[in-house]
């Protein structure tokens, strides 16, 4: 996290993800962060089976400074997730 006099800033990498699998709460002193991936596969072939099922997850929270979450800025870019946001 970076913070300036005009507004907090935070990395998140999340590689694998979807903006899909993202679930966000950003409030004025708070954030809370949770993602959540499941991908199944099966192969069959005629003397061979094979099942793979993997499961992510990523959760984070904390406190901030005061902020304004309406006027945040998000921005999920292959596998990163950043927000800027104004403080009050």
């Amino acid at each position: 996290m970076k913070t300036s006099q005009k507004e907090v800033e935070l990395e998140f990498e999340l590689p694998g993800f979807d903006k899909k699998d993202i679930h966000m709460h950003l409030s004025k002193n708070a954030l809370q962060i949770n993602a959540s991936k499941k991908h199944e596969s099966k192969v069959r072939k005629k003397d061979f089976f094979h099942e793979e099922k993997i499961e992510r997850h990523f959760s984070y929270s904390t406190t901030l400074p005061k902020i304004n979450p309406k006027k945040s800025k998000i921005e999920f870019r292959k596998g990163i997730l950043k927000i800027k946001a104004p403080k009050e």
